[in-house]
């Protein structure tokens, strides 16, 4: 073939090669290349022939580009460039691909914190750390800022001064192996938490009536031995008979100090009563008898328990309408006892409110009001009740149990009430019930969590004249 014909087939091919250039794709043997690739190679008799190069020849390649491809004459085999490490799509002919054994670990931290996500691997040959901020994946190849970013190409990223942008970022790992293909490992999430903002409004009433009037000339808290004993006593005194084990004094035992009651074991089905001073509860059509009460509890006595009754009218009355412990209905129907409680768990210093209907009394000028405890059992346990701080209240329909709450923002809550207040229930939650004191002030609470406390919301409550 003459030289003139080379020549012309020279100048052919780069006249095509220079129209295709102003292509968007070029294709070669195809008029109608794929429109997702730059250039497309057609034969159905020939292949591909990449640059072939040694290990060595493949090492001496100054700064190679990410995906740069050639054939390794040493290795026999298609080699690729990550972007760190040169990588066979056949392996190193013994070596094996990545595999993940531990994966990375959610994280919950404060703001400004540091935290660290890592995986564990074997026959690791480099890592790549990828964030998605919300939008897609991609690689960290910087240390940045607001977190500063550390570790991105190891089995270990760490990120300093975490801020509230970051939170709900996810983070995984991708781990490249001799042999194709990579290993990507779980996805992680980080959480960031701030301390917490006041919370909103407290919510409940700001004006509160608790149970009112005081019928009792006071209430007595048995500092002094004031029961008297016998077969019988004078309406007007605090009176628990003799037989059996009379209800006695005790200097201890009471909320504070004194208090009235009994302890013993092997007590052949002990009862007595302690009879409280005639009240006139004259103008009234409901009454509270309120008490402390501590006692003991054996899984084995579910028949120990304590019913309150009235003499009134010239007869013994069962008008017990409900019973209250600490704010919870413990009221136990006792059949032709009357009602009471039961001694479900130990109790010390429990808060009892017994009401009593007394709209049918003719007579309410001289009611006697009954305390009855009663041990079901005969045996080696030792059995005890006692009683303190003990008085008579009239009823207007007010009640003493509040509740007041914030929206629940998934924080630790902590409540404080007004002197003589109490927090029933709901400590450390968004809502809480409490049992009202003779005076008002302030109910406040501070939200907080693991980072720390934030600032209190406050209600100003008053108690009824």
């Amino acid at each position: 073939m003459s030289k003139c014909y080379y020549k012309f087939a020279l100048i052919f091919c780069v006249f095509f090669i220079s129209l295709n250039l102003f292509s968007q794709n070029v294709g070669i043997n195809t008029e109608n290349p794929d429109s997702s690739a730059v250039l497309e190679l057609k034969s159905s008799n020939q292949g591909f022939l990449p640059p072939r190069l040694t290990t060595a020849e493949r090492d001496a390649i100054v700064s190679p580009a990410e995906g740069l491809i050639i054939y390794n004459k040493t290795e026999k085999c298609i080699n690729y460039y990550n972007g760190a490490n040169w990588l066979s799509l056949c392996g190193s002919g013994t070596g094996l691909g990545a595999e993940i054994t531990s994966q990375p670990n959610n994280a919950t931290v404060c703001e400004s914190a540091d935290t660290s996500f890592s995986v564990v691997a074997n026959n690791a040959v480099s890592y790549q750390w990828q964030v998605n901020k919300g939008v897609e994946w991609e690689n960290i190849t910087s240390a940045g800022s607001s977190p500063t970013f550390g570790g991105y190409n190891t089995n270990t990223l760490t990120l300093t001064g975490v801020v509230s942008a970051n939170n709900s970022w996810l983070f995984r790992c991708v781990v490249t192996g001799n042999n194709p293909p990579p290993s990507v490992s779980n996805t992680a999430s980080l959480t960031v938490l701030t301390v917490p903002a006041q919370t909103s409004a407290i919510s409940g009433p700001i004006v509160v009536c608790p149970q009112d009037t005081l019928i009792s000339s006071s209430v007595e808290n048995f500092n002094t031995d004031i029961v008297l004993h016998g077969s019988n006593q004078p309406s007007t005194v605090w009176f628990a008979p003799d037989y059996y084990s009379p209800i006695d004094y005790s200097t201890t035992k009471g909320c504070p100090g004194g208090s009235v009651g009994y302890q013993g074991s092997w007590n052949n089905y002990w009862t007595n009563f302690l009879r409280l001073p005639e009240q006139n509860c004259t103008g009234h059509d409901s009454v509270v008898l309120k008490l402390d009460v501590s006692h003991s509890y054996f899984a084995s006595h579910t028949n120990d328990w304590c019913r309150f009754y009235i003499w009134a009218d010239g007869e013994y009355k069962h008008v017990v309408t409900s019973i209250k412990i600490n704010g919870v209905d413990c009221t136990s129907d006792l059949g032709l006892n009357g009602k009471g409680f039961k001694f479900t768990e130990v109790r010390n210093c429990a808060s009892v409110e017994v009401n009593f209907d007394i709209s049918t009394i003719s007579n309410k000028s001289n009611l006697l009001f009954y305390i009855a405890p009663f041990c079901g059992y005969n045996d080696s346990n030792l059995f005890s009740i006692w009683f303190d701080n003990i008085a008579i209240y009239g009823t207007s329909g007010g009640t003493d149990t509040y509740n007041y709450s914030v929206i629940d923002e998934s924080c630790t809550y902590t409540w404080t009430v007004p002197a003589g207040w109490t927090i029933l229930s709901g400590q450390g939650s968004n809502n809480i019930s409490t049992s009202a004191g003779d005076t008002g002030g302030t109910i406040s609470v501070t939200p907080s969590n693991a980072c720390g406390a934030g600032s209190a919301q406050t209600l100003d409550v008053q108690v009824c004249p």
